[in-house]
């Protein structure tokens, strides 16, 4: 997810590499330079994980070097980063797992980031994939990968305190 200012944010596009054959992501003339994938295993019924990172309205409760606050604008909704305000859209598919974020800055300015929640065990997996786009210096990339590796551990806390005050409560 994007976590600082929305400048050099933008939809890559797939471009072949005329020197060695091989795909890059291209957009303006620039590359995108790195990704980073990350997962973290949740205890707790995949599908209330999912419904749990589906809602829009959860995302300031663990992406918080991210999301500061959210609020719905008509059919879309608004974040609040500590760059400033970006419109986001989420594509979801339950019965797939997928939780997928579009990140606006500007309008006609769309960054991605995916994720998927996975079944494992009787628990679940979730995993996030984000790039680091044209024109974002490698320190903020790095910045968010590591922001990343704490807020899935906020959202693994947050999943396994839901689950034992449920329980607690069935008792």
């Amino acid at each position: 997810m994007k976590r600082g200012t929305p400048a050099g944010y933008g939809r890559p596009t797939p471009q072949p590499d005329q020197k060695q054959g091989a795909k890059v992501r291209s957009h303006a003339n620039s590359t995108t330079l790195r990704s980073d994938t990350q997962a973290v295993s949740i205890d707790g019924p995949v599908e209330q994980v999912f419904d749990f990172l589906a809602d829009p309205a959860n995302l300031p409760k663990w992406a918080v070097g991210f999301c500061h606050s959210i609020r719905r604008d008509g059919d879309h909704w608004m974040v609040t980063t500590a760059g400033g305000e970006v419109s986001i859209r989420y594509v979801t598919d339950r019965e797939l797992g997928v939780v997928d974020f579009y990140i606006s800055p500007a309008p006609g300015i769309e960054a991605a980031a995916f994720s998927r929640v996975l079944p494992r065990g009787g628990g679940a997996e979730y995993v996030f994939t984000q790039f680091q786009t044209p024109g974002m210096p490698d320190e903020v990339f790095t910045g968010q990968v590591h922001a990343l590796l704490e807020e899935l551990r906020i959202l693994q806390s947050l999943i396994r305190a839901r689950a034992a005050c449920s329980a607690s409560a069935a008792n």
